[in-house]
């Protein structure tokens, strides 16, 4: 049998490798200690100064990080802090356009109120306008009357007169 038939029946059947192993288990042990680099292996003391290392490392990340949260941590609060007076700088900058616009309210109303004398005062004027007229109009009639009234006997008195004069 060739090494590729031997490798196609495992890769059908790998229970039998397992079954030749469980029969033979000095077989894999003496194959690990072959196979395996115990020169290479780690020795108590070695796994100490790895875990020694490590926590070494780790205090070190743990106080950098703890430094740089702190450093973080300030930079964020002042940051706050600046967001903090530009907002109460915003905010008094809308107080004051609030004041110039109630200002500019009161002013108008101001003004409202000074154009509604103004329109009472040319109200009281026409009530005025009407009077004097109706005053006017009735010492008017009375002069038309009496023009009126004075002409027919001066009309009269010419006539006779102009008649007295031709005639007579």
């Amino acid at each position: 049998m060739s090494e590729d038939e031997v490798l196609a029946v495992i890769r059908r059947h790998p229970e039998a490798i397992v079954e030749a192993l469980e029969g033979r288990p000095e077989f894999l042990a003496g194959l690990i200690l072959k196979l395996a680099p115990w020169d290479r292996f780690a020795t108590k003391d070695d796994i100490k100064m790895l875990i020694d290392l490590f926590n070494r490392r780790f205090e070190e990340l743990t106080r950098y990080s703890e430094k740089r949260f702190e450093e973080l941590t300030r930079s964020i609060d002042r940051r706050f802090e600046d967001m903090n007076k530009r907002f109460e700088e915003v905010n008094n900058r809308f107080e004051d356009m609030n004041r110039r616009f109630e200002d500019i309210n009161n002013r108008f109303e101001d003004m409202n109120k000074r154009f509604e004398d103004v329109n009472n005062r040319f109200e009281d004027m026409n009530k005025r306008f009407e009077d004097l007229r109706y005053y006017v109009d009735k010492r008017v009639g009375l002069v038309e009357k009496l023009l009126v009234g004075f002409n027919i006997p001066i009309l009269t008195g010419i006539i006779i007169m102009l008649i007295r004069l031709f005639t007579g």
